[in-house]
């Protein structure tokens, strides 16, 4: 009976877990909040109807555990996690935008994903990982 793979496997689980469920609870809800912010920044347009926003809360969820595993897998490298995620969700999306072709505000619509990926990196962070020390002079 190996003992050592309950200790070390806890704390993947535990990290790993509450990014996940970070991104697939909040991630939706603050990227439906940013859609609708800059869409009635950019155009004047209010909610006309419930059903969108829940909609698009649906719509989110796989982008947002899209998003989670960057951010584990930024998490794992010398970057900031919080700047490595917000920028790779920005970037995807302005990306995507430019290949539609069909949005007039391509760097203002890139924010709809990068607040939430901020948000959720900001919330998901493992802060009981020692920060790094400052290098001796």
């Amino acid at each position: 009976m190996n003992l050592a793979i309950g200790t070390g496997d806890q704390r993947i689980w535990t990290a790993g877990m509450k990014r996940f469920l970070v991104f697939l609870f909040v991630f939706p809800a603050v990227a439906t909040v940013s859609l609708y912010s800059v869409i009635y920044l950019l155009t004047g347009a209010l909610v006309d109807s419930w059903s969108r926003p829940a909609l698009i809360c649906l719509v989110a969820i796989v982008p947002g555990l899209v998003v989670a595993l960057v951010d584990w897998c930024i998490s794992r490298t010398p970057v900031p996690t919080v700047v490595g995620t917000t920028l790779v969700a920005y970037g995807a999306l302005v990306l995507y935008l430019q290949w539609d072709g069909s949005a007039r505000y391509v760097f203002v619509l890139g924010l709809i994903s990068g607040v939430p990926a901020a948000v959720c990196s900001c919330l998901s962070r493992d802060k009981t990982a020692p920060a790094p020390s400052p290098a001796p002079i």
